[in-house]
């Protein structure tokens, strides 16, 4: 998806845009004052677990009432926009979509991306990034409803922010002015600065998280990290350590963690806590992709294939790579009896309270949804020799008059109950606006 980033690139010459993974635009809020004091401000009222609480809670059967591997037309047909906080049935898949933000015409109100949760750890919280405000907004993760804008947070970049895995009321981020890594209470606004990556690192030049972002390893211990285009390392909070990998060619690109922690993908390449190479990766190159689990809770790498590995095969819209094996198999391929891959795909695997689920968005090459794929979104349950695909819904969006903003980004919930994704809404709305909806699936209202 190189050509969707140069013209962006191209259109958007005020934006830096992130590499093929991330791709995402790096265009920064208004510098604030760094806040480490607490804040006094009354309480948002939204209730959160307690961290220390262990969850016991079984997976949720996100198939329910859905159709496993229908390969069958479902032309996309015409609906008029939701209201603010309204829902309409999908026409063509019968599934629930939510409208959750009121951009305004000629704005734009979306999710940070695909690679990144937007919910905290019980969907409590969650969080969407405002561009044409340049700040990101806090919502209840339950009714959608507006709680504050985040000024006090300035990112390294839009995406990189991190909700922790466990506690509800934490996300963690590198502060764009300081470079202090920063733990921050949503409650309170309390910001603890963990350390300072510039003085840890002793990096003179651009330090950040990018350009392929995901989240961090899932006991939200280990982040990785890139000084220019010349070093990258990884940070462990548990034992305040930096480990530098062995890595010559760096392409702008931070090694990302597994969810594991114990082992980080780049370049096609699979590393170890060591810094050093463990695994190639049959990937032609790298593309939009995400790290997660399959079901039984083996570090994958799930992405999008236009070509042949270099051993052959998987090829496909979404291809599973086993991080530990590095065995590749398909998930949805011309081998199953879908198209080719679809232009403009995004995945999103960080369902990490229900393992094994991946979602994705593809745009497609006609834009008009009536091809198999086209302007869809879809889940998957990933498990080796048992995978099944279920289709549920259109997201309606193009690039045509927001360009990368246009792309709907689809994020799955921690729960795997739902999908949010951003869209201009095809139609008569097409074009107008970009706001973020979210796919309520049967399993979220039980």
């Amino acid at each position: 998806m190189k050509r969707t980033t140069l013209l962006v690139a191209l259109l958007l010459p005020l934006f830096a845009f992130n590499g093929c993974v991330n791709d995402l635009v790096n265009e920064k809020p208004k510098e604030e004052s760094v806040i480490e004091e607490n804040s006094n401000d009354d309480d948002d009222g939204t209730e959160t677990e307690n961290p220390d609480d262990e969850d016991t809670s079984e997976p949720v059967d996100i198939s329910e009432e859905l159709v496993a591997n229908d390969l069958a037309p479902h032309p996309m047909q015409d609906v008029a926009k939701p209201a603010y906080l309204d829902t309409i049935i999908d026409p063509s898949f019968g599934t629930v979509i939510r409208r959750i933000s009121d951009a305004g015409n000629g704005n734009i109100i979306k999710p940070m991306y695909s690679t990144i949760q937007a919910w905290n750890a019980d969907e409590s919280y969650m969080i969407l990034y405002d561009q044409s405000n340049g700040v990101h907004q806090l919502l209840n993760g339950m009714d959608y409803t507006f709680i504050r804008n985040l000024e006090d947070v300035v990112p390294d970049d839009i995406e990189q922010i991190f909700w922790d895995f466990n506690d509800p009321d934490i996300f963690f981020y590198l502060d764009r002015v300081t470079a202090d890594l920063i733990k921050y209470a949503v409650s309170t606004k309390n910001k603890d600065i963990l350390t300072n990556i510039k003085a840890l690192t002793g990096c003179n030049g651009n330090l950040g998280s990018g350009n392929d972002v995901q989240m961090m390893s899932w006991d939200s211990d280990v982040i990785g990290l890139r000084c220019d285009n010349d070093t990258v390392y990884y940070y462990r909070i548990s034992t305040n350590e930096i480990t530098e990998f062995d890595i010559s060619e760096v392409d702008y690109t931070a090694p990302m963690p597994a969810p594991s922690g114990e082992r980080f993908y780049h370049s096609q390449s699979v590393y170890s806590t060591d810094g050093k190479k463990v695994l190639d990766l049959n990937e032609k190159k790298t593309e939009h992709s995400c790290l997660g689990k399959f079901v039984d809770g083996t570090d994958a790498h799930f992405t999008v294939a236009f070509g042949e590995g270099p051993q052959g095969g998987c090829l496909g819209n979404i291809i599973a790579h086993d991080l530990v094996t590095g065995e590749c198999f398909p998930i949805i391929s011309e081998a199953q009896g879908y198209d080719y891959p679809k232009t403009g795909t995004h995945i999103s695997a960080v369902s990490h309270k229900n393992p094994g689920w991946v979602a994705a968005s593809m745009v497609g090459y006609e834009e008009d949804g009536h091809k198999l794929l086209d302007q869809e979104l879809v889940l998957a349950r990933v498990e080796k020799g048992n995978t099944e695909v279920y289709r549920i819904g259109h997201h309606r969006a193009d690039e045509n008059e927001f360009p990368y903003w246009g792309e709907p980004h689809a994020v799955i919930s921690p729960s795997a109950t739902r999908v949010l994704f951003g869209s201009d809404w095809s139609g008569s709305d097409d074009g107008k606006s970009v706001d973020s909806y979210v796919v309520e699936l049967p399993s979220f209202n039980k």
